[in-house]
Parts: C-alpha cells; sequence; structure tokens
C-alpha cells in the first residue's frame, strides 16, 4: 500500500516538475470571476489559483473570453475584476504573479475591437490570443489574420488540435504559421479530455514542432483534476517534456 501511494506522489511530481521547470507560466485560463464560463465566484477564483500555483506554476495570464453576444467583457472590466482578484490572493497569502488579457472571438465585432484600439494585449506588448469558430471554418481566416499582424500583433491561435475542421488538412495549420501566428496548445488534449481525435491532432502537431505555447484553459476543479491525471500518462509526459514551449521564455520575465 505505501508503495502504491509513493508511486502516485511521484507521478503527481512529475507533472508539477513540468509545469514549474519548463513551463512556469500559464497564458490560457477563466479565472476572474462571474464574467465568462469559467470561475462564477471569488472564492472559486482563489481555489483555482491555488491549485494552479500547486501544479507549479508561478506567474497566470488569465484571459476571459470576448464575445460580444455571449461575453460583453471590455478593457475596463477586465482591469477591475484582475483588480479585486489580485488583493483577494493577497489576503489569502497565494504567492503566485497574476495578470490578464483576452481570449477573442475572431468575428466581425473583433474587427471593429481592432480597429478602435479596444484591445488588452498580453503584457508582453502587442500578443492576442485568438479563437477561431469550433463548428465551421471561417472563410476569410487568412485575412482574420492580417488584420491583426497590419496593427503590430501577433496572434496566438488558441487550442488549434480543436478545431475539427482542419484535421483532414493539415496544411491549414503550417500556413497558419508561415503568417506569423504562434499555436497554443490545450495541455489537456494531450491526455485525451476532448477526445482521441483531438488527442490525434494534438500528438500531430507536437511531432511536426508546430506549437509554440501551452495552456490549461482551465475553466473549473474538473480540469485540475484532469491536469494531475496526466502525471501517470508516460508517453504523453514524455512527449511534453522533450518540447521545447517558449511560455517561459516569452513571459516570464514580462
Amino acid at each position: 500500500m505505501f508503495s502504491f501511494f509513493k508511486s502516485q506522489q511521484s507521478k503527481q511530481n512529475r507533472i508539477i516538475e513540468f509545469l514549474s521547470n519548463q513551463v512556469a507560466v500559464d497564458i490560457h485560463s477563466h479565472l476572474l470571476p462571474g464574467i465568462d464560463d469559467g470561475s462564477p465566484d471569488i472564492e472559486t477564483s482563489l481555489l483555482l489559483i491555488e491549485g494552479l500555483q500547486n501544479m507549479g506554476f508561478k506567474k497566470l495570464i488569465t484571459t476571459p473570453h470576448i464575445r460580444m453576444e455571449v461575453y460583453p467583457n471590455t478593457p475596463t472590466i477586465i482591469r477591475e475584476k484582475l483588480a479585486d482578484v489580485k488583493k483577494a490572493t493577497l489576503q489569502k497569502g497565494l504567492n503566485v504573479e497574476l495578470d490578464a488579457s483576452s481570449e477573442y472571438y475572431i468575428d466581425d465585432n473583433f474587427t471593429e475591437l481592432l480597429q478602435n484600439e479596444e484591445i488588452i494585449p498580453f503584457p508582453q506588448p502587442r500578443y492576442i490570443l485568438a479563437e477561431y469558430p469550433m463548428i465551421a471554418p471561417l472563410m476569410n481566416f487568412e485575412q482574420r489574420v492580417f488584420e491583426m499582424t497590419k496593427r503590430g500583433y501577433t496572434p496566438i491561435i488558441a487550442h488549434p488540435e480543436r478545431y475539427r475542421y482542419w484535421h483532414k488538412t493539415p496544411e491549414a495549420f503550417e500556413r497558419l504559421k508561415d503568417l506569423g501566428c504562434l499555436l497554443q496548445l490545450n495541455i489537456l488534449a494531450i491526455e485525451g479530455y476532448y477526445g482521441p481525435d483531438i488527442k490525434d491532432c494534438a500528438k500531430y502537431l507536437l511531432k511536426n514542432k508546430l506549437y509554440d505555447l501551452i495552456g490549461t484553459d482551465l475553466h473549473h476543479e474538473r480540469h485540475l483534476g484532469r491536469l494531475k491525471k496526466l502525471g501517470e500518462l508516460n508517453k504523453e509526459m514524455q512527449i511534453l517534456e522533450n518540447y521545447n514551449f517558449k511560455n517561459k521564455q516569452l513571459f516570464m520575465d514580462v
């Protein structure tokens, strides 16, 4: 019995060591309370932040959705919520650096936000986390990238492995890279959380060195639980440990 618990602890330590030493910064999460489909209240925010800190993260750049018909957030709303959460983490004694940007849904409203410079980019200037539709591809997805890059932004494409419409045309991922985008893996994709086809796509993108960044896309406690279980998957952990993610390089000292 003792050896079983020791083995389980060793597996959990493996994912903690990977996140602490090789990643350090989570660039995709939903930790601000009550403004999207992530944390519903400040108590949950603190629970999730403490959980991510315990998993090894030293810095969290949280990214609430901006999608006007569902989550009509603004830079002002996000900054105010961030200030509330920072105050609460200090009161609780949590030792993790917090910042915020947004996960932008790429639609016509996003174009308007760009034109009006109503953007809250990453703390590293001019990075934007961009989410494409899940169901069907944008006919003008390349033009949407140009809209960002011509204004000096670098798009980070959130969880490209989840866009099933590109699974049979993987050249689309390479095209995004050619256009100057960075690609961000949802870490739970490699664990199998989103399904076997998405896991296979994530493994393909990892094998072909198309990812630049990794994120949790954390919304709730279930994600924390599955993140801990990832340490039990030896082959998947080997893939992650041998990959050069740029989170720490790009965002740790910003």
